[in-house]
């Protein structure tokens, strides 16, 4: 079950947990209406999409306990979704979180929830810790090699340029 539309972060997962169960626990209300709940917790375009993910299994909304099965299902299947560190330097998009997690769709195989911090510190780049591996592809060690790099020549001394002797001109004219 694909549930990337919906969420990106940890931060979002969470939030959309959270609203799941709102309407979980709403569904054996009296006078309940599945399509306003929805709507009430999502909005209409993501209540459009819950609605497809809703029809693509089969869930009968007029039985409260089919809706309550799925919700329950759903919040299973985030539960299942790899959480993945990933250090910054910027405050991410929307649509530099898209790219990221279509990378990893597309490389790795898996919808991913990255859990975000942002250190501004590390100048550009990312660090990110996927299946127990760190991997570090920040621009500041790079940075710092080059400034290190660039101050070590500037403190080598340089052989002395050749003197000349200043000549002055005694023959100027000022006008004609």
């Amino acid at each position: 079950m694909d549930l990337s539309i919906f969420f990106k972060t940890k931060t979002q997962s969470d939030d959309f947990k959270n609203r799941v169960s709102k309407i979980s626990e709403m569904a054996y209300q009296t006078n309940f209406n599945l399509e306003q709940a929805l709507i009430g917790e999502f909005g209409l375009e993501k209540k459009d999409r819950f609605i497809t993910l809703i029809r693509d299994n089969k869930i009968d909304t007029t039985n409260a306990s089919h809706i309550k099965a799925f919700m329950e299902k759903i919040q299973a299947e985030i539960a299942t979704i790899p959480l993945v560190p990933l250090t910054i330097a910027f405050e991410p998009t929307e649509q530099t979180l898209k790219m990221l997690c279509d990378w990893f769709e597309l490389n790795v195989k898996k919808q991913v929830v990255f859990d975000i911090s942002v250190n501004r510190k590390m100048l550009g780049g990312a660090t990110i810790t996927y299946n127990s591996k760190f991997l570090d592809f920040s621009i500041k060690p790079k940075f710092e090699k080059i400034v290190a790099t660039v101050l070590a020549k500037k403190t080598q001394p340089t052989p002395q340029a050749a003197t000349q002797p200043m000549q002055i001109d005694t023959n100027f004219h000022l006008g004609r």
